[in-house]
């Protein structure tokens, strides 16, 4: 990384104290200038404090800018991340919301929608089953209540995570959001998290589920060290980025050290297969991993429909960027930019 100008840091210095110390990791001012806003906002909230007197504020505000520019998020220093229309708050410990988890998320809830959505009865059935595999800070199961629980008044969303901090802070996001009235109150009853394992069987896989999500860990250990950022590796739970030795014994020692971040995917599979799921959507990490996903789904023939969903597809208009062929099968890519989701449709 190159090194900042002195001039760089003595006009930010000459703007505000503390500017400095963001540079470091902002790396222009114009960033910095923001965070630091952010970071003023943030102590004058009543419940980032007691507001405390300017003296004490001042030696908080240079505490944070100092954990800031040693690579700590900023979500887990103003303690949370907009999500959709939702304030999800974050914790150390469960990984940060992204705005493309929130982007393909709303698009499916588009979907879903549409009359012409690819469910017997059409998008407009009162009911639906949704079952989120890996759920964290629980973003996705919220923002998907959020969005449909107006036209689906049977709607049920459970949030399945292994971490008991991670469900913990579901549970926390759920009454925050219904407090503030960012999420309808029916969602106390309609959405649920619960500890559990995505590779133990359990009485979870004996329900029937319309929907199957899921963002699991998808880094493989190697990318983990050379592509993530320094703040990634040092601040947020590599156990929900990485796929761990233990969670599919036999596929990791088949696997090569490019796909060993492609564990889950096998599993979610076989568990939407079973609980019946009329669709599946999985967040992979890009076009490679989302192709070797697409074709391990059109191997079982369960699923009529593949389709792959790049970061830039447009909510809404699904518009065809090509036609791939695996194996006997074609699937849709549909969208700009790195592959982002792999759906199937039973």
């Amino acid at each position: 990384m190159p090194r900042l100008s002195p001039r760089l840091i003595s006009q930010a210095r000459t703007i505000d104290s503390f500017l400095p110390l963001l540079l470091r990791l902002c790396r222009d001012l114009s960033s910095a200038r923001n965070e630091l806003r952010w970071l003023r906002e943030h102590l004058s909230r009543p419940r980032a404090s007691a507001r405390p007197r300017t003296l004490d504020r001042k030696k908080t505000l240079h505490r944070l800018c100092i954990e800031r520019s040693r690579g700590k998020p900023l979500q887990y220093i103003l303690g949370d991340q907009p999500f959709g229309a939702l304030d999800i708050l974050c914790r150390s410990g469960v990984l940060i919301p992204r705005p493309e988890t929130e982007a393909w998320a709303s698009h499916l809830a588009t979907l879903i929608l549409n009359p012409s959505f690819p469910f017997p009865h059409g998008g407009y059935q009162p009911s639906l089953r949704i079952l989120d595999l890996c759920t964290g800070t629980g973003c996705i199961a919220l923002l998907l209540h959020s969005l449909l629980h107006r036209t689906h008044h049977s709607l049920q969303i459970l949030g399945i995570d292994i971490s008991p901090r991670a469900i913990a802070l579901a549970h926390c996001n759920l009454h925050h959001n219904t407090a503030k009235k960012l999420l309808h109150r029916s969602a106390r009853e309609q959405v649920r998290f619960e500890e559990g394992d995505v590779f133990n069987s359990g009485k979870i896989w004996e329900r029937e589920w319309d929907i199957v999500v899921a963002n699991a860990p998808y880094i493989s250990p190697e990318d983990f060290n050379r592509t993530t950022a320094r703040s990634v590796r040092n601040w947020e739970p590599k156990v929900a980025l990485v796929p761990d030795s233990s969670s599919d014994a036999g596929f990791m020692v088949e696997a090569d050290k490019e796909q060993r971040g492609d564990a889950f995917y096998p599993r979610i599979i076989a568990i939407a297969k079973k609980v019946g799921a009329k669709a599946v959507v999985m967040e992979v990490g890009g076009m490679a991993q989302a192709e070797r996903v697409a074709a391990r789904m059109v191997e079982g023939e369960v699923w009529r429909k593949c389709e792959v969903w790049r970061d830039g597809l447009v909510e809404g208009a699904g518009e065809v960027v090509e036609v791939k062929a695996i194996g006997a099968t074609k699937i849709t890519v549909k969208g700009e930019g790195e592959g982002r989701v792999v759906v199937g449709w039973r």
